[in-house]
């Protein structure tokens, strides 16, 4: 049957001799690789619009060496990383406004409150609020 499929037919009583599932089997196969070949064609595509609407793909050696110069405060991002979770829960626990409720520093310990909410990742901000409650509300920390 490989030599029938290797020779060039000649006439019709050969090509009879192919059995149709042969000829199905083949073109199924055909049409398969086809059909991949595209697919893998049009995943390309998309790949390289994806690649171009990349934010850092517009970054030039410029960009890149001026970025270089900017100022970093490492220390506050260590510690905001570290240390800002523990501060943060012991400043809200201790500066909660409704631990002055009709006392005069009630007002202030809300403003204290909401800032400590809206610096609770930032851990240099945290520390002069610790200050802040420190002075203003009298409240003596551990450390």
């Amino acid at each position: 049957m490989e030599n029938i499929l290797l020779q060039i037919p000649s006439n019709t009583a050969v090509i009879s001799a192919l059995t149709k599932s042969q000829l199905i089997f083949t073109s199924f196969w055909f049409w398969a690789s086809l059909i991949e070949f595209i697919v893998i064609i049009l995943l390309i595509i998309k790949l390289k619009k994806r690649k171009s609407n990349l934010s850092f793909a517009e970054l030039t050696k410029d960009k890149i060496k001026s970025s270089k110069d900017l100022h970093i405060d490492m220390d506050n991002l260590m510690n905001s990383i570290g240390g800002s979770k523990d501060l943060y829960k012991e400043l809200s626990r201790l500066c909660h406004p409704d631990k002055f409720i009709n006392k005069p520093e009630q007002k202030i310990a809300e403003e204290i409150f909401q800032e400590i909410s809206r610096h609770k990742r930032n851990y240099e901000k945290l520390a002069l609020l610790r200050e802040r409650a420190k002075s203003e509300l009298n409240i003596n920390f551990k450390n």
